[in-house]
């Protein structure tokens, strides 16, 4: 006989329409304003119910709930075709019932979809025996089963999570139905690391997505990934990890997974800005900035190293000044010669 999937009376549109509300749930309580102006809510479908057994409504401007009159149905764990139904009691419980209006489907014309007093059966259909059946209806219904088959192409379709197979086990020629374990159905978000597959029961679940690749959070201090969960993990960076716009006069670095800031350090050289042979040097203030300071001994480079002038630095200003006496030098007439200290060369 074949196997009834539950799930599938629904379709794909209806499991990504359960999945996206919640699981089928009513939505949280519009909050009021909290004194203010505006009202909380203008028309009822702006309000939401708290619990599946509750009706909200607008009324003056607030959300306002209510207790649901008995019977009223409750979607959450809706399984279809179980011959049961939930729904409200009169106190606002959730009571499940039998519904022999709830026929399951096994995907097999060759049998009758029935529910007796809550119980699901597939009895073959004498109306059906030796009915066409298949794709093409190229084969017959034969004691409940479509039979007659060389090929699955020309078996009756299952659900989303079936495969067909033409040769049951036990059977041949005769077409059937496989649970597609671990097919995957959908995966809408390539960020939040799930994604809906088929379990061993032949039902959609969310089961891990090793290959998506979350978003990155505000944190400097740990990368995200997916793991074998269906939720990100936040692997912290080493300790020590530059994070946080990190600066030589303010640091801060990785540790435990957190940015922190380092100790501010004194006069420390900042080597990134720094412009040789301008006469100045950039320290850190100490207080996280910086300070732009006179530097004599950052003297530029001697652009006419022959003669007896050297470039120097005054309070912080380039200028130019003799060379010290005794530096070789080219006298004017193409002569070596030596400097003698006052900027001539001799």
């Amino acid at each position: 006989m074949l196997r009834f999937d539950p799930l599938f009376g629904l379709g794909l549109a209806g499991f990504l329409f359960v999945a996206a509300c919640g699981g089928g749930g009513e939505g949280n309580a519009a909050s009021s304003s909290g004194g203010g102006s505006e009202p909380a809510c203008t028309s009822d479908a702006q309000c939401g119910a708290s619990d599946p057994c509750k009706i909200a409504a607008c009324v003056g401007g607030a959300c306002v709930e209510t207790q649901a009159p008995a019977g009223k149905l409750v979607l959450d764990g809706l399984v279809p075709g179980d011959c049961k139904r939930k729904q409200c009691t009169a106190d606002g419980a959730i009571e499940e019932i039998v519904d022999d209006t709830d026929k399951p489907n096994d995907y097999n014309p060759c049998t009758l979809d029935t529910c007796t007093g809550g119980m699901p059966s597939h009895a073959p259909d004498p109306a059906m025996e030796n009915a066409p059946c298949g794709t093409n209806s190229q084969i017959v219904c034969s004691a409940g089963l479509c039979v007659g088959c060389t090929n699955a192409g020309e078996c009756p379709q299952g659900g989303l999570c079936h495969k067909v197979v033409c040769n049951l086990v036990g059977m041949m020629n005769a077409c059937g139905l496989e649970i597609d374990v671990d097919k995957q159905i959908s995966n809408v978000d390539l960020t939040d690391c799930s994604r809906a597959v088929c379990d061993m029961n032949g039902d959609i679940v969310l089961a891990p997505a090793p290959l998506d690749v979350p978003l990155p959070d505000d944190n400097d201090c740990d990368v995200e990934s997916c793991g074998e969960s269906v939720t990100v993990v936040h692997t912290p960076q080493p300790d020590g990890t530059t994070c946080g716009g990190s600066t030589t006069c303010k640091p801060s670095s990785c540790l435990a997974g957190a940015c922190v800031q380092m100790p501010l350090p004194g006069p420390d050289v900042v080597t990134e800005t720094q412009v040789s042979g301008d006469c100045r040097t950039t320290v850190c203030d100490g207080m996280g900035g910086t300070l732009d300071q006179p530097d004599d001994l950052d003297a530029p480079t001697d652009p006419t190293p022959g003669d007896c002038t050297k470039p120097v630095c005054s309070s912080g200003t380039p200028t130019t000044g003799p060379a010290a006496q005794g530096t070789m030098c080219t006298t004017a007439g193409g002569l070596p010669g030596m400097c003698d200290g006052s900027g001539n060369c001799n």
